[in-house]
C-alpha cells in the first residue's frame, strides 16, 4: 500500500463506533508491511471461515485466515477443561446439520446419537417450585385454554407453530409473508392472549433477542420450523460428537493448506485496483483476490472500508442486533436434587434462567445456567463477580439443599465479548423485508458470511451455510 493510498484510507470515515485516531494511526503507521497473501483472504476461523476455506481449497485455490482471537472456532467452543465438556456456544448438532455431519465423516471425527439427560425438570417462578405433572392446574398458571397444558418451556414454540404463516425453510423472507410481521408480542396480543401469559411463556426466558416486544414473529417461526425439521422419524434427534463440537474445528483447521493467523483484529479492508486488502491493527496487509468477511455485524460495524459500504447493507452492518446472554458452569459438592426430592432440571424467573445437569454419561458432573433476555441483560450489567454471586444465591432461594454445595466454577458471556457482541443475531418486525435481499450480497471483491446471512438452516449448521455460499460466490467469480 503507498503512502497516499494509506492516508486515503485513514481518512475514510469507518462505519463504527472506532472511527478516527486509533483506525486513522493504524493505517498510516510505518509498521505497516505485508504479512501474508492468498486468492481469498477470509477474514474470521469460526465455522463458516473454515467452511469457506475447506471449498476454496479443494478446488485448487490458496486460502488465509485472519483471526481476531488466540482461540479459532467461533461460538462454536467445547470448555474441554470442564467436567462434562459442555459446549459454550452451539450446543447442538441435530438430525438437519447435513454439513456439519459431513464434514465429521469426511474428516473422521466421531459422533454417536444422543438424547437430552434423564434428570428430569420443574418450574419454578414467584417463589414456588412446581412440579411439570402440577403445572396444567396451578394457581399461577396464566395460560389459556388448551395452552394451560403446556409448561412454560414449552409454550414459545407451541404457540408459534399455532400462529406459523408458512411451514418451510425458504419462505421466511418472502414479501407476502414479511408484509405480515409484527413483534411476538403483538403477534400473541392480536389472537387473544393476555399480556400476563405471554410475558410468561415467551419474555422470561426468550432465547433469541432482548423482549418480544422488539423480536420479529417470522424469525421466530424460521426459528421453529428448523427446530421442528429436527424431528425427522427415522434419524436421531441429536448426534453427540466425541470430544466436543469443537473437534470439528480443529479438524477442519488440520486439514487446511493455507495458514490461519491468531490474534489479529483487522482495523479495515481496502479495495481497489487488482485485489483486496486487509489491514490488522498492528499494521500488516494481508493481499487477495477476493475476501470473505464472516464477522458478526456486531462486530464489523467496527471495521472501516475503503471504499465506504453504503445504503441498505451499511444500515443493516450498523443495526443488527444480536441477543443478550449469560452462561454459567456450576459445580456441586453432592446431588442434592436427591435430598429435595425435585427433578435436578429448572426452569426459572430469576437470574438463572434455565438450568439443566451436565453429565458424563448418565452422571451428572454439574449444572449447566443458561440464562437470556432481560434476565442475561440485567447479569451483563453488574460486575462478573456479582453475577456469579446473584445466580449462585437465586439457586439457593430456589433450592435451599444446594446451600453450601454449588459455585460458580466458570461464567462467560457473548454479549461482552468484543468479537461476538452477543450470543446470536436476530430480527426486529420489518428488518427482514427491508434488508435480507441485500446485507449478504457480494460488495465487489467483498463478500460476507456468517450465521446471520444464513437462508435455510440456523446455529452452527447456518454458519457453514453461509461459508458454502461465500465460496461458490468466489469461485463463479474465479472460476
Amino acid at each position: 500500500m503507498t503512502h497516499s493510498a494509506k492516508r486515503s484510507f485513514a481518512r475514510r470515515t469507518s462505519l463504527g463506533l472506532m472511527a478516527g485516531t486509533a483506525i486513522a494511526s493504524t493505517l498510516t503507521s510505518k509498521r505497516a508491511m505485508a504479512a501474508d497473501s492468498a486468492d481469498v483472504v477470509i477474514i474470521g476461523a469460526g465455522l463458516s471461515g473454515l467452511t469457506a476455506a475447506s471449498w476454496l481449497e479443494s478446488e485448487g485455490f490458496t486460502t488465509t485466515i485472519v483471526e481476531a482471537k488466540s482461540r479459532i472456532g467461533g461460538r462454536c467452543y467445547t470448555m474441554t477443561d470442564l467436567p462434562g465438556k459442555p459446549e459454550a456456544g452451539g450446543s447442538s448438532v441435530g438430525a438437519m446439520y447435513a454439513r456439519f455431519i459431513d464434514f465429521c465423516d469426511r474428516l473422521g471425527v466421531k459422533r454417536s446419537p444422543t438424547t437430552f439427560s434423564g434428570f428430569g425438570s420443574h418450574i419454578h417462578i414467584k417463589g414456588a417450585n412446581i412440579l411439570n405433572k402440577d403445572w396444567a392446574d396451578h394457581e399461577l398458571n396464566p395460560f389459556q385454554g388448551a395452552a394451560k397444558t403446556l409448561t412454560p418451556s414449552a409454550y414459545r414454540f407451541r404457540m408459534i407453530d399455532r400462529y406459523s404463516l408458512f411451514d418451510d425453510l425458504e419462505s421466511w423472507w418472502e414479501p407476502e409473508i414479511t408484509a405480515q410481521d409484527v413483534s411476538l408480542r403483538d403477534m400473541m396480543l392480536a389472537n387473544g392472549h393476555s399480556e400476563a401469559e405471554i410475558r410468561l411463556g415467551m419474555d422470561t426466558n426468550p432465547g433469541y433477542g432482548h423482549t418480544i416486544d422488539d423480536l420479529s414473529s417470522v424469525h421466530m417461526m424460521h426459528v421453529w420450523n428448523f427446530s421442528k425439521a429436527q424431528s425427522e422419524p427415522e434419524l436421531p434427534h441429536f448426534w453427540k460428537i466425541e470430544g466436543g463440537n469443537s473437534s470439528l474445528v480443529s479438524a477442519m483447521a488440520s486439514a487446511m493448506t493455507g495458514a490461519i493467523h491468531r490474534n489479529t483484529p483487522i482495523a479495515g479492508i481496502r479495495t481497489g485496483g487488482a485485489g483486496v486488502e486487509v489491514v490488522a491493527e498492528d499494521g500488516r496487509v494481508f493481499t487477495g483476490k477476493r475476501v470473505i468477511v464472516t464477522l458478526p455485524f456486531s462486530a464489523l460495524k467496527f471495521v472501516s472500508f475503503d471504499p465506504r459500504i453504503t445504503g441498505l447493507q451499511a444500515e443493516a452492518i450498523q443495526t443488527m442486533p444480536y441477543g443478550s446472554c449469560f452462561h454459567a458452569f456450576i459445580e456441586t459438592d453432592a446431588p442434592y436434587w436427591e435430598n429435595d426430592g425435585l427433578p435436578a432440571g429448572m426452569w426459572m424467573d430469576t437470574s438463572p434462567g434455565r438450568v439443566r445437569p451436565q453429565t458424563e454419561g448418565d452422571e451428572a458432573v454439574g449444572m449447566y445456567i443458561f440464562s437470556t433476555g432481560r434476565l442475561a441483560e440485567f447479569l451483563n450489567r453488574i460486575t462478573k463477580e456479582q453475577a456469579e454471586a446473584r445466580i449462585i444465591a437465586d439457586l439457593v432461594a430456589a433450592r435451599p439443599a444446594a446451600k453450601g454445595k454449588v459455585r460458580v466454577a466458570r461464567s462467560w458471556s457473548w454479549a461482552k465479548d468484543p468479537y461476538a457482541g452477543g450470543m446470536y443475531a436476530y430480527w426486529r418486525p420489518g428488518m427482514i423485508a427491508k434488508y435480507k435481499e441485500t446485507m449478504s450480497q457480494p460488495s465487489g471483491p467483498i463478500h460476507f458470511a456468517g450465521e446471520h446471512t444464513s437462508q435455510s438452516t440456523r446455529g452452527l449448521e447456518g454458519a457453514m451455510e453461509s461459508g458454502e455460499r461465500a465460496a461458490f460466490e468466489v469461485l463463479d467469480v474465479l472460476g
